[in-house]
């Protein structure tokens, strides 16, 4: 259906992806925890929300919320051929609103970090292109072998995480020595995803990284980038990412030795979740936070589009 509906409030909230938002608050706050002293500080149960770091993950946020409405603006024609993510390609949100939104989002997260560190700033202007021309064309990082993986491991395991830690203080040798293991885990969990769309990919004529590499090359490299996070976790005495990489490691070592789409699928889901209950310990407001989201999706999707969302047995994709 092409008729443009009635768009409500909470649609664009909704049109942020907030789902795709929990990795951003995640990692930004484990920048946070690590440039605090971590463990060694004692900051379990002891971490600061300062006004600085609520203006800062706002900022980032916020632009990243933009960064996914222009993804789905870019999308739109292959995502109503899919069937998923309908807000803008059934038309529930116009391409003028979507574009006004993602307008004001930049504009507010931009006018927010004029506070900080010029090496924030950069930083935070790099993910900010990243994000862009991750989909848009013709650049598409996306769709480009390698540089998928480079986009989505160092947008979050280094740009992500830096922004995090640069909320808190100023870079030293340990920020980069700790985006190491993190950037290694995102790219073995991003490597896995693209096996699943290798057959969609081929047929529209992109390139992954899963594409070029094919099956069983990928799986491969992916057990090597979850190795490598393991090893550089226990160096930089990293435990959080030491224990979320040693828990999912045996996901991944399935993955590559049965090649079955479940255990590809154990290997991209599992870890992620490991991460988040994790850093919640340390963060349990954290947890109360994304339990409010999930509740508020799961009543958003059901009285809007009587859909059931987020759930195990959704066949929707978020």
């Amino acid at each position: 259906m092409n008729d443009k509906k009635n768009a409500i409030f909470w649609d664009f909230v909704v049109l942020l992806r907030p789902t795709l938002l929990i990795p951003v608050w995640t990692f930004f706050l484990l920048g946070n925890f690590w440039a605090q002293g971590g463990f060694a500080a004692g900051k379990i149960f002891n971490v600061k929300f300062s006004f600085q770091f609520i203006l800062s993950i706002l900022a980032f946020s916020l632009m990243m919320g933009g960064v996914y409405i222009l993804n789905q603006i870019i999308d739109r024609a292959s995502d109503k051929k899919n069937k998923k993510l309908f807000l803008i390609s059934e038309n529930y949100i116009g391409l003028k609103s979507a574009y006004i939104e993602m307008g004001i989002l930049w504009l507010i997260s931009m006018l927010l970090i004029i506070p900080f560190s010029p090496l924030y700033k950069i930083l935070f202007f790099i993910s900010f292109l990243m994000g862009i021309f991750y989909s848009l064309p013709p650049v598409q990082l996306k769709a480009k072998p390698f540089l998928d993986l480079i986009a989505n491991a160092g947008g979050y395991g280094i740009l992500n995480f830096s922004i995090g830690w640069l909320t808190q203080k100023t870079a030293s040798p340990g920020l980069w020595y700790h985006t190491i293991p993190y950037f290694l885990a995102v790219g073995a969990v991003f490597i896995n995803t693209t096996i699943p769309d290798i057959p969609g990919d081929k047929a529209s004529g992109e390139i992954t990284t899963g594409v070029f590499l094919g099956e069983k090359g990928a799986l491969l490299l992916s057990v090597i980038f979850i190795i490598g996070s393991i090893v550089s976790s226990y160096l930089v005495r990293d435990w959080i990412c030491l224990s979320a990489s040693l828990l999912s490691f045996p996901f991944f070592l399935n993955a590559y030795l049965h090649s079955s789409m479940k255990s590809v699928l154990y290997s991209i889901r599992i870890p992620a979740p490991m991460l988040v209950l994790i850093i919640s310990i340390i963060y349990p407001l954290f947890l109360l936070f994304l339990l409010c989201i999930f509740l508020g999706l799961k009543v958003y999707y059901k009285k809007r589009f009587n859909f059931n969302y987020p759930g195990v047995l959704s066949g929707y994709n978020p």
